[in-house]
């Protein structure tokens, strides 16, 4: 796997857990997982969810680099709306790294407050609406 295809599938990776992440928000902060999962299930997904929200850290510590080094531009150019957007996506899954090697969810530590959690999601879902939408303007170059 070459340098673009690792930053486009961890791009996407970081899409889809953002969505993950403002649907977790908007029910309270619970994993989505763990309402579809029947509960004799939940050590097996417990692991596996720990396990991807380790992977979001890392992978989001590689689209930092990139990002840095890349001049800090992101689809060929630095735009403020988009660097907040990256940084919002950043965040989050920085957070859930943190979350999965340590047990310890710093974002749901600050506040249990469910308005401060919509409020977080409609970000969560603005942020990765944007950085869909600019990606796929820009044949899926992310840096």
């Amino acid at each position: 796997m070459n340098s673009r295809e690792l930053t486009k599938y961890s791009f996407w990776w970081s899409e889809i857990r953002l969505v993950i992440a403002a649907i977790a928000l908007l029910i309270g902060g619970v994993p989505p997982v763990y309402l579809i999962v029947p509960t004799s299930l939940f050590g097996i997904t417990t692991l596996l969810l720990k396990l991807a929200w380790i992977i979001s850290g890392l992978v989001v510590i590689y689209l930092l680099y990139r990002w840095h080094d890349t001049g800090q531009k992101l689809f060929g150019h630095k735009d403020h709306n988009d660097t907040i957007a990256f940084l919002v996506l950043a965040v989050s899954g920085l957070n859930l790294g943190f979350a999965g090697v340590f047990g310890k969810n710093i974002g749901l530590g600050i506040t249990t407050n469910h308005i401060i959690l919509i409020l977080v999601a409609v970000l969560y879902l603005y942020a990765a609406w944007r950085l869909w939408s600019h990606a796929n303007s820009h044949k899926g170059i992310i840096f």
